[in-house]
């Protein structure tokens, strides 16, 4: 009995601290983070959040990362995402979807990246996303899209 009630008491714990955390880290990276004037230290408070962030990876200000599914984002490593940019992993009548940023991607200010389908949005290695872009659908590597929603306009050389 004694253990049970342990266990018990572990539990209440555990959701009182999430019930405390949650709404803490979802200011901080929806509030705080993008406002930050140090990119590294941007990219590193992402990081503390729960988000998977590659080496040498710049992010710029104002860049809002979906705070629900940060565990859904990853971001590779020597990806430069510009001022701006929002990512989102879930909407209306919607799951929470996968989200990925392959090697030496480029995305563009003011950029919406949305993972719209169960499958999840891939943005290939060597891609580049063109400023104010609606992306929607998954890039291929070495691709260039620009527009709403995004398109191909060539394969980079």
């Amino acid at each position: 009995m004694f253990r049970q009630g342990r266990a018990t008491c572990y539990v209440l714990i555990y959701i009182e601290l999430t019930l405390i955390t949650k709404p803490i880290r979802k200011w901080f990276s929806a509030v705080i983070i993008p406002t930050i004037p140090f990119s590294n230290l941007r990219v590193q408070c992402y990081r503390w959040c729960g988000y998977k962030i590659g080496r040498h990876t710049f992010i710029g200000m104002r860049c809002y990362l979906d705070d629900m599914c940060y565990d859904l984002i990853e971001i590779e490593d020597h990806v430069t995402i510009s001022y701006g940019v929002f990512f989102a992993c879930h909407g209306r009548k919607q799951g929470h979807n996968k989200l990925v940023i392959k090697k030496g991607a480029y995305i563009g200010m003011n950029s919406s990246i949305v993972a719209r389908n169960a499958e999840g949005l891939i943005i290939g290695e060597n891609a580049v996303v063109g400023a104010c872009s609606l992306v929607n659908k998954s890039v291929d590597a070495e691709d260039v899209v620009v527009g709403i929603p995004a398109k191909s306009i060539r394969k980079k050389s």
